[in-house]
């Protein structure tokens, strides 16, 4: 996967298709892989940017630590790609630098997505993934083995084929932790003290979508943000959780509305 220097540091990313540039902000554990497969689930026609976050795969965790450190860092990679205007889709823990990259770079924000993120402080569970079973790749291999096995143990037993294919194609980029292990212990640590107090700052448009049943993010992270944030509507997907939100047709339908509303709008200074 490419790598590119910044005013930042070194990101690693990657880029496919044409049309309204849409930066996809990963979630927890995650990558620019990630990205990629979220895109594709999504289903929206659009030029797709998907960098890992520092601390993810070839980015190191040096480019930025913070929400704000890391939408610094997602501008400058912008810069380097020649790209003015984007439509942000922040995912899971993502959407804390996705959040954090409308306030404080009005300019460059065309619309923000946040999908089942993190917008509220958080405490995300990641002894297993850093120093537990999951730690170890024979560990993950199994339980990715597993899942396609028996895949209601990710998606419950009401999903069908379409959610279920959805789900395990995401859990897929999840793992292997070794070369992710950087960015989610940072992830942790900066969900456990998120400040939420600059969202009503942000003057972009913003489109929420999450599932009343995600045990990884509660629902109430999502109620609180549409409230705080001026110009907001939530998408809310009854019975959903965190893995089978993506494929919800109704929440893509609303996404792909939500794009094409606000491209080549002009984002608002703040």
């Amino acid at each position: 996967m490419p790598s590119i220097a910044t005013a930042a540091g070194l990101v690693e990313y990657q880029e496919n298709g044409t049309g309204t540039p849409l930066l996809v902000l990963h979630g927890t554990p995650g990558g620019s892989d990630q990205g990629m497969v979220a895109a594709g689930v999504l289903g929206v026609d659009a030029r797709v940017i998907a960098p890992s976050r520092p601390g993810y795969l070839g980015t190191p965790l040096s480019t930025g630590r913070t929400p704000r450190e890391q939408a610094d860092a997602m501008v400058a990679l912008l810069d380097e790609l020649e790209v003015q205007h984007v439509i942000v889709v922040g995912l899971s823990g993502g959407g804390m630098t996705a959040a954090a990259l409308a306030a404080g770079h009005p300019t460059r924000v065309q619309g923000l997505v946040l999908w089942s993120t993190v917008t509220a402080p958080l405490r995300i569970p990641v002894w297993p993934l850093l120093y537990g079973p999951l730690a170890r790749r024979s560990t993950t291999d199994a339980l990715l083995k597993r899942l396609h096995r028996s895949p209601r143990i990710l998606v419950g037993r009401a999903a069908d084929e379409r959610t279920t294919r959805a789900a395990l194609a995401i859990a897929q980029t999840v793992f292997p932790i070794e070369n992710r292990r950087d960015g989610i212990a940072n992830d942790a640590a900066q969900a456990r003290r998120f400040d939420s107090g600059f969202l009503p700052a942000i003057t972009a448009p913003a489109l929420l979508v999450h599932g009343t049943s995600d045990r990884n993010v509660p629902y109430s992270q999502a109620t609180h943000a549409v409230q705080s944030l001026p110009n907001a509507r939530l998408i809310t997907v009854p019975g959903a959780n965190h893995w089978t939100t993506p494929a919800d047709r109704a929440a893509q339908a609303a996404l792909a509305d939500f794009v094409e509303k606000h491209t080549g709008t002009a984002p608002r200074a703040g």
